[in-house]
């Protein structure tokens, strides 16, 4: 056990003396917090499988809700992810396709509502803190997607000149890293070993401004994407190098922010959700996470790109201890929280409310679908998982491929598949293509496969879904962004 583990035993200790006989309903509409981690691997948390670092503030919130086995977000990349989580709905549906740079003349288009517009209209107080990665320019920024302050990144801590991680080339155009306060650029090129610690501050100052009335917070770490920076009380505290070190701070600042709400008598009335935006970048090598038994990770859409550690607390309305199963994805949590709040759920998202899933009852089976760079690659339904033909990036030496090091970027192997179909309860790993002896299956599959590209668009096919907001441009980036050409 590392020495930043002991931070546990405050947290447990507050938290088991905090529970109260009041029900939710008696306290008003709930809180909600969501905290989304970046680039994080499924087996990061030790509640998952994680050996070399400890996470027991989230591993105790897992104990006090539930945790999800088989919970995905639809893309391998930042900014589509993002989108999905934000709007509930596919992130081609909601017009992000791919990763937003700070040269990127496109953003979350207005026409698409996110969560803190929704809760915004029904009274709660809307703050966003950390990265946001849906547009570069004010038009897309947080305060004007409904959120009434904001503080963090515009996109990636790698987008700077100053970045060794940054596997492109052309990293050094990047402008300088700004840290921005709603629309104002307080610092350049800030001091990255405290990004976390900042973001921590915030969110414990909006949930004190916030305590007498509902609130909506919305916390995307910057980390663990690289490079990877960290705070000195948590530097060489864990065995995992400086991955470890900087989980332990994540897992640090959950628990901060779990013990100001019970000491402000909030816990009890405050649903709080956890996970990433997608699997582990492989080819940063010891900088990047873990995937376990799963194959590949980052920017593909095998199980290691799209599967995600998953936890929510919910007192009262979610039991202590559970494992949820069923399969769930990420535009799942909007309806979720929605429900959870008495506030009526818009019908055209693509998730579904799981508040039914935590009362007992069976999910009934459905499609999920996964893209990368707008195209339709894999999809799950029930056990099987099909992935359609085409080409990925793969870190494996087999596939010409390599790990990096130290910080470095590895070399990704360009790589081809056809149709094939895996059993993932059998196996996992996507290890055994039974597609060849499974045809009805494969066919089943398909028409799934058909009915997405109709609603939801594919690229891969040259297909536009008939249920997408088109993009939304802008003729320039940020002018005070572009000074540093």
């Amino acid at each position: 056990m590392s020495r930043m583990s002991l931070s546990f035993l405050p947290l447990a200790c507050v938290l088991l003396a905090s529970c109260s006989t009041s029900t939710p309903d008696s306290q008003g509409p709930p809180n909600v917090i969501v905290i989304f981690a970046d680039d994080m691997g499924y087996t990061d948390l030790s509640s998952y499988g994680a050996k070399d670092w400890s996470t027991p503030s989230l591993d105790q919130m897992a104990n006090e809700g539930a945790r999800f086995t088989n919970f995905y977000v639809p893309t391998p990349a930042c900014s589509p992810s993002r989108a999905a989580l934000l709007t509930g709905r596919y992130p081609l549906k909601a017009g992000v396709r791919e990763v937003i740079s700070p040269r990127t003349l496109r953003g979350l288009p207005e026409a698409e509502h996110t969560m803190a517009e929704i809760f915004k209209s029904d009274g709660y107080a809307t703050a966003a803190i950390g990265k946001w990665h849906l547009g570069a320019n004010p038009v897309f920024f947080p305060t004007n997607n409904g959120f009434d302050s904001w503080f963090g990144l515009p996109y990636s801590n790698d987008y700077s000149p100053k970045s060794i991680n940054n596997p492109r080339s052309y990293a050094v155009q990047w402008p300088e890293l700004p840290l921005i306060r709603d629309t104002t650029i307080v610092e350049r090129e800030p001091d990255q070993r405290y990004l976390t610690e900042q973001y921590t501050q915030e969110a414990l100052q909006v949930i004190e401004d916030n305590r007498h009335q509902p609130f909506f917070l919305y916390l995307a770490h910057s980390m663990p994407h690289v490079p990877l920076w960290v705070s000195d009380p948590f530097l060489d505290a864990s065995d995992g190098g400086l991955y470890g070190d900087v989980m332990e701070e994540v897992d640090s600042s959950t628990g901060r922010i779990l013990r100001r709400l019970v000491e402000l008598g909030l816990d009890q009335n405050t649903i709080v959700v956890f996970t990433s935006d997608n699997g582990p970048w492989l080819l940063m090598g010891d900088h990047g996470g873990t995937k376990g038994e799963f194959r590949e990770g980052k920017a593909t859409t095998f199980e290691g790109g799209v599967r995600m550690p998953a936890i929510i607390r919910a007192p009262g309305r979610v039991g202590q201890g559970m494992v949820v199963e069923d399969n769930a994805i990420v535009m799942d949590l909007l309806p979720t929280l929605l429900e959870m709040s008495g506030i009526q759920i818009p019908d055209n998202l693509d998730g579904v409310s799981l508040v039914s899933r935590f009362e007992g009852e069976e999910m009934s089976e459905r499609p999920l679908f996964f893209y990368r760079s707008g195209q339709l690659r894999s999809m799950r339904r029930g056990q099987w998982k099909m992935h359609v033909p085409h080409r990925y990036a793969s870190i494996l030496e087999e596939n010409g491929g390599k790990p990096g090091s130290g910080g470095h970027p590895g070399v990704y192997g360009p790589t081809d598949i056809g149709i094939a179909l895996y059993d993932l309860v059998a196996d996992p790993g996507e290890t055994t293509d039974l597609a060849s002896t499974k045809p009805e299956i494969v066919n089943a599959l398909l028409l799934d496969i058909e009915q997405a590209r109709m609603h939801i668009g594919d690229e891969l096919t040259d297909r536009v879904g008939d249920e997408a907001t088109p993009p939304q441009f802008i003729d320039s980036v940020w002018p005070t962004l572009e000074s540093n050409r």
